[in-house]
């Protein structure tokens, strides 16, 4: 250990020599000594120094590099920040305009199922309210039976269901619709938007309503179907009892038909191909309800009924007969049903009483005006129970059987006019029994 520090000092002695510095001011000249050891001092200070000014500038690099680095950092972070945030807006946005695609699809779609929806369904109870009016009709023309009393042995079946599964000529024209209907509907999605975002969801969507769209169109063709079967049978019944449908069914008449127009302006390029197809088809079917309710309408004034709902006999038809009493020939412009005494007899049809008294010839009778020119006439009776003005409906009690008048027994006289014209009431009730028998 002294050997080495001994090698330092002499080491350092080498170096750090005794020095004179001299200088020369005025002519006069000066030198200054300087030991070894102000000479390391010296060294020592300066070199402190050195370290000093080089560690400063150092730290100065270092923390300009450090404040560009930690700047650089800043700079990639916020703009990653940037680019990030903008890409979940854009995502936000996307996403956004994918919600109101669909949701304006949705509402456009569920505003046209809705419509055709409520369309069908006023259509359906119109026709559930004819429905039940027939049944109603045939039940009491049931209850009367035809016209020697015999009764349906094959029940009331007036009402009809519309739902589509009928036999081969039904399901013909239903298979055609839907054929229809498919074409329609493929037409339709061919046209709208089949790229984007929002495609899979619509297509979805389109799918679940086209699907929808079929079976309202099903409903809406079985209903036009069924309307138009019973109004042509109804008048079918009509005509077998001799009553053309155009005197009991009279279109309104309107004034100024070719001023009578009007409603809301609905662009036909913003309808597509179905939904036109069927409000199309659905103006046809709601005209046949319409002719059918007509029919309905007026079979509750026509007289297609027997005067009695009990048990009676056919005792005299319609035309020239001998007359019971002198035994001559003449027209007889009624039929004549026998039963017991005082037995209820009834109206044929809705109406109000044109006339409640005594004629000659016929005793006490009863005459009822049914409107469309139909009058009918129970003659004979023991009492009279209505009075003159009174409405009555079909098989409201007018009066009781008897014997008044030019009889040769306790009968009822029945006779149906139309335009004061007579004709044969048999035919009538026969188209009655068409009705409860159908």
């Amino acid at each position: 250990m002294s050997r080495r520090s001994g090698k330092f000092r002499r080491v350092l002695s080498r170096i750090f020599k005794e020095r004179q510095i001299y200088h020369r001011s005025d002519g006069v000249v000066h030198f200054i000594s300087m030991s070894s050891k102000t000479q390391i001092a010296l060294a020592i200070v300066g070199g402190a120094a050195v370290l000093w000014v080089a560690y400063a500038s150092v730290n100065v690099v270092f923390k300009e590099q450090i404040i560009v680095a930690k700047e650089r950092d800043s700079r990639i972070m916020e703009t990653t920040y940037s680019k990030r945030l903008h890409d979940a807006q854009r995502a936000y946005d996307d996403v956004s305009e994918l919600n109101q695609i669909i949701k304006q699809n949705f509402d456009e779609t569920m505003t046209d199922i809705s419509a055709r929806h409520q369309l069908l369904q006023t259509m359906v109870e119109h026709k559930a309210a004819v429905d039940q009016g027939l049944d109603a009709l045939a039940r009491g023309l049931a209850e009367a039976g035809g016209p020697s009393g015999q009764h349906p042995t094959n029940g009331n079946r007036v009402m009809v269901d519309v739902t589509p599964g009928e036999p081969t000529p039904r399901q013909s024209r239903l298979s055609a619709t839907r054929k229809k209907a498919e074409k329609q509907i493929e037409r339709d999605n061919a046209a709208s938007p089949q790229q984007g975002v929002a495609s899979d969801a619509i297509k979805s969507m389109n799918k679940a309503a086209a699907d929808l769209y079929m079976e309202q169109m099903l409903l809406l063709a079985a209903l036009e179907e069924k309307a138009m079967a019973e109004r042509d049978y109804l008048a079918t019944v009509l005509t077998s009892a001799g009553i053309p449908v155009e005197s009991v069914v009279t279109p309104a008449k309107i004034s100024n038909v070719m001023l009578a127009q009007g409603g809301p302006f609905i662009d036909l390029s913003a309808e597509n191909e179905a939904s036109f197809a069927f409000y199309h088809h659905a103006n046809r079917t709601a005209s046949a309800v319409d002719e059918l309710a007509a029919l309905q309408k007026a079979l509750l004034n026509v007289p297609l009924s027997s005067p009695l709902i009990v048990g009676r006999r056919y005792t005299s038809g319609f035309g020239v007969r001998r007359d019971p009493i002198n035994g001559k020939y003449a027209r007889h412009n009624g039929i004549d049903f026998a039963a017991p005494w005082a037995s209820p007899i009834t109206a044929t049809a809705d109406g109000v009483v044109k006339f409640a008294g005594t004629r000659t010839g016929f005793g006490r009778v009863v005459e009822i005006n049914h409107g469309n020119g139909f009058v009918t006439r129970y003659a004979h009776m023991n009492r009279i129970s209505v009075k003159k003005g009174q409405k009555v409906k079909l098989h409201d009690k007018v009066g009781e059987l008897g014997n008044s008048g030019r009889s040769t027994g306790p009968h009822v006289h029945y006779e149906i006019l139309y335009n004061g014209k007579p004709l044969n009431p048999r035919r009538f009730i026969e188209a009655g029994r068409y009705v409860f028998e159908s």
